[in-house]
């Protein structure tokens, strides 16, 4: 993600190759890709900067299983060599990102979630632990379950990510249009309400039957 920072300049950023002086060892790896950056991840194509010499002689030999065609070698060429085209893309891109989780982070300061900050990327991190009936993985599952049965609403939970504490999402803000994210935030908020509001048992098709409605009104 690290051409896909919400602004151009003052976001912090720098690359590990800089901060290290190109001294990585055998420890530091550089792994880029344009899945993120521009959107291609069918295109199928990145690249791994290593100075670990095992490491790379190892990489070599799995080169015939995960090569990448002449084709996309020559679509990726013309793209990254078109300066233009891509400060052009890149700073439409970066506006998008920008307007996208802003509408989603509001959305979360107005529902009183604590989230971690994102100056990059397409997520932002998010603690629902408050709305557990109890701290436990079991009971971040019953959450994420309750999110997509009543609104349509897929969040990677934390135990997927490796989280050692329930009730941590991802939200991804960027995979659909500003105006189905508002949708989508308006069922989270809903849905954030009625948990707060009632006992998880209470929680049914009937109680809320009008998230749904929700992008339809």
């Amino acid at each position: 993600y690290a051409l896909s920072t919400h602004v151009k300049y003052g976001h912090g950023f720098e690359s590990i190759i800089k901060v290290l002086n190109n001294k990585l060892g055998d420890d530091v790896h550089f792994v880029w890709s344009i899945s993120k950056d521009f959107g291609a991840s069918g295109l199928r194509f990145g690249f791994v900067y290593s100075q670990n010499e095992t490491f790379v002689n190892g990489l070599a030999n799995l080169n015939i299983f995960a090569g990448v065609s002449h084709p996309i070698q020559m679509v990726v060429s013309e793209l990254l060599t078109d300066d233009d085209f891509v400060d052009i893309y890149l700073d439409e891109s970066r506006g998008r990102l920008r307007q996208s989780y802003m509408i989603c982070v509001e959305k979360l300061e107005e529902m009183v979630l604590p989230f971690i900050p994102a100056e990059a990327g397409q997520f932002v991190y998010v603690d629902f632990s408050s709305l557990l009936k109890e701290k436990t993985m079991e009971w971040e599952q019953k959450l994420s379950q309750l999110l997509i049965d009543y609104g349509r609403l897929i969040l990677t939970p934390g135990e997927s990510q490796r989280e050692r504490m329930p009730g941590m999402f991802r939200i991804c803000y960027a995979w659909v249009t500003p105006e189905v994210l508002k949708i989508g935030m308006e069922r989270l908020s809903r849905i954030v309400s009625k948990i707060r509001r009632m006992d998880w048992t209470d929680l049914n098709e009937s109680s809320l039957s009008g998230v749904l409605s929700v992008g339809f009104e």
